[in-house]
């Protein structure tokens, strides 16, 4: 009859390349966005997994170190909760006194997140442990400015207001300590705050700057720190590496400006003038002053 099927003719095997092609086709692949999905709750679950396991103790560090590691892998679509991954894992190397490798977890999770204000914290508590509180109260008030929570604010508060308070006494100790240091002399600021010039019969001489000049040079140095936004921890940190590399050479503007390229080489000897200008008068007053207290 027309219409029924021959029970006798040939069926198509199951597994032909066809019918292979027709059940794939009617598959649906999971979207891209729904696998990014899954893997940022896998990670959010892990970052909690990693919270407990902190909070357990020190015998548990390990563990949590593990799990935040593996919670990294998962979370690389998700920006802020890879912040916060690298946040809570620099708090961990903090306990662990792995101060180096807390300070780059914590700048890592700022480049993710620029208001997390628990890495500027971690990374201030970094670098006042290893010896460089400058760069901790930088850290310390860019919490205060891009901190995008309350309770951060008032622990950079906090540890700022602690921070005064141990210079105030590292000062009023010292003030006992400078009756007995040797007295600043004339001789001795010629090198703090002067430079070599060449007169008009072609001698170099040092020169003693004036306050007038002392104070311009100051100043110049401070529109370019402003300019430039050379007050952050940052391009701090990035020129400190670059001058100690010189390993006691002067950098000249030259060299300067091809590894910072934003100034001009005016711009360079200005800013590089009042460096040496302090470094000059930690040479010549501050170190003579504590090599004289310590013969004494």
């Amino acid at each position: 009859e027309i219409g029924m099927a021959d029970p006798t003719a040939p069926t198509e095997p199951l597994d032909s390349a066809d019918a292979v092609r027709e059940f794939v086709h009617g598959i649906q692949a999971p979207k891209e966005s729904e696998e990014k999905d899954f893997l940022v709750e896998q990670a959010r679950s892990m970052k909690d997994a990693g919270n407990k396991a902190f909070r357990a103790g020190e015998e548990q560090y390990d563990e949590a170190l593990k799990i935040y590691t593996q919670a990294l892998e998962l979370s690389k679509s998700d920006p802020k909760l890879t912040s916060t991954l690298r946040a809570n894992r620099a708090l961990l190397y903090l306990h662990q006194k792995k101060y180096d490798l807390a300070l780059a977890d914590a700048k890592i999770s700022l480049q993710n997140n620029l208001g997390n204000g628990k890495a500027y914290i971690r990374a201030g508590q970094a670098c006042e442990r290893t010896g460089r509180p400058n760069m901790a109260c930088a850290y310390y008030n860019l919490t205060l400015e891009r901190a995008d929570n309350k309770k951060s604010k008032a622990f950079a508060a906090k540890l700022l207001k602690r921070f005064v308070e141990r210079t105030a006494q590292v000062v009023s100790e010292n003030k006992s300590v400078s009756r007995k240091a040797v007295r600043v002399t004339q001789a001795q600021m010629v090198g703090a705050g002067s430079e070599t010039r060449v007169d008009q019969q072609g001698k170099a001489r040092d020169v003693l700057l004036s306050s007038h000049e002392l104070k311009e040079r100051k100043r110049k140095f401070d529109l370019i720190v402003k300019r430039y936004s050379l007050n952050y921890a940052e391009p701090q940190e990035a020129i400190a590496d670059y001058l100690t590399s010189l390993n006691g050479k002067l950098a000249s503007a030259d060299d300067f400006i091809k590894k910072f390229p934003m100034m001009s080489k005016q711009e360079a000897i200005d800013f590089l003038s009042w460096i040496q200008t302090g470094i000059q008068f930690k040479e010549q007053v501050l170190d003579k002053n504590k090599r004289g207290f310590n013969q004494s």
